[in-house]
Order: structure tokens, then C-alpha cells, then sequence
């Protein structure tokens, strides 16, 4: 509806932004493909009009996507766009988000070296803005890249950093994933001598 009057108006920025709403609500039920092609869409009408930042935020949600059908490659260099953009337009938090959905995906592919690299971005940048709760996300994802990439002892300090920050941000939900994530990595500490 809202996409349909911005096109009747002819106000680009609009149909763009209601693309951007399309595209999160068809990953939020799992229709990845529509999500990527709402994404597409929104790309392509904020490069018209010239919206930088909106293209930034459109890499970002069309990596997120094309990462939900495995499209690896596709949603790294989605994520490096969306990064670059963020970092030209001085926009660090969405600069943050986008290493960290960078991240993400280097770590199914895996390239635990980068995924530590970007993960580390993340986490610093996060905490230097005050943004506790994602920044204790990055510290789980950056344990599991340490984890991924053999570094056991450094994995068990980055994940027991993130449950500190869940504790003190109230969130129990991944809190909860996190002591499962560190128990598992405690185990295979203790199985590799520590």
C-alpha cells in the first residue's frame, strides 16, 4: 500500500524506503527470495535519487538475505558495499553493522581470520558508541570465530565477555545462547588439554 502511493506520487524515496520495509518483513518470514528482490528494488531506486546512505542500508538488508540462501559470495560483497558506503557517509554505527553482518557470513563460508577481523570491527566500534547489546553480540560471534579458527582459550574469554554484557542489557534469550555456546567451547578446551 504504502509502496503502490509512493509510486502513484512519484516520490522515490518513499517507494525506496517501503521496499527496504518489504524486504525485512519477507526475511522476518522466511520468503528470501521476494526479500531479495525487495531489496533489489530498493537499491536500485536510492541509486536513482542518488540516496547514499539508503544504498548503504540496502546492501545490508539484501547481504542479509541473499546469506539466508546461501548465497555466500554474493551477500559478502553485498556487505562490503554496505560498509564502504556507511564508512564514506561517516555513519559508524551502520558502518559497525555492516562488519558485523560481514562477519556473519565469513564465518559460514569459513574464513575464521576475516571473521575475527570483521567481528573485532564490530565489537570495538559497538562499545565505542555505547551500543552494549550489539556489542555483546560481536563478542559471541568473534568467540566463534576464535573457536572456528583453534583458538579455544580466546574463544571461552570473548563469549564469557558477551554473557557479562546479555546479563547487564536484560537479555535472557541470548544470554541464554551464549552459556550453551560457552559450555560447548569449555568442553572442547578441556578435551584439548586447555
Amino acid at each position: 500500500m504504502a509502496q503502490a502511493t509512493a509510486y502513484a506520487e512519484g516520490d522515490r524515496h518513499r517507494e525506496a524506503r517501503a521496499w527496504t520495509n518489504r524486504g525485512n518483513a519477507l526475511r522476518r518470514v522466511r520468503r528470501f527470495e521476494e526479500a531479495i528482490d525487495a531489496h533489489q528494488h530498493d537499491l536500485a531506486y536510492c541509486q536513482q535519487v542518488g540516496d547514499r546512505h539508503g544504498e548503504a542500508r540496502a546492501w545490508n538488508g539484501l547481504g542479509l538475505a541473499l546469506r539466508q540462501v546461501r548465497r555466500f559470495g554474493e551477500a559478502i560483497e553485498a556487505h562490503t558495499y554496505a560498509r564502504d558506503t556507511f564508512a564514506e557517509l561517516g555513519d559508524r554505527h551502520g558502518e559497525a553493522r555492516a562488519w558485523y553482518h560481514l562477519g556473519l557470513t565469513l564465518l559460514w563460508v569459513p574464513r575464521f581470520g576475516e571473521a575475527i577481523e570483521a567481528h573485532t570491527y564490530a565489537r570495538d566500534t559497538f562499545a565505542e558508541l555505547g551500543d552494549r547489546h550489539r556489542e555483546a553480540r560481536a563478542w559471541n560471534n568473534l568467540g566463534l570465530a576464535l573457536h572456528g579458527s583453534g583458538r579455544v582459550g580466546e574463544a571461552v574469554a570473548a563469549v564469557e565477555r558477551a554473557v557479562e554484557l546479555y546479563e547487564a542489557t536484560g537479555d535472557e534469550h541470548r544470554g541464554a545462547i551464549a552459556q550453551e555456546l560457552l559450555a560447548k567451547i569449555r568442553r572442547d578446551l578441556g578435551r584439548d588439554g586447555g
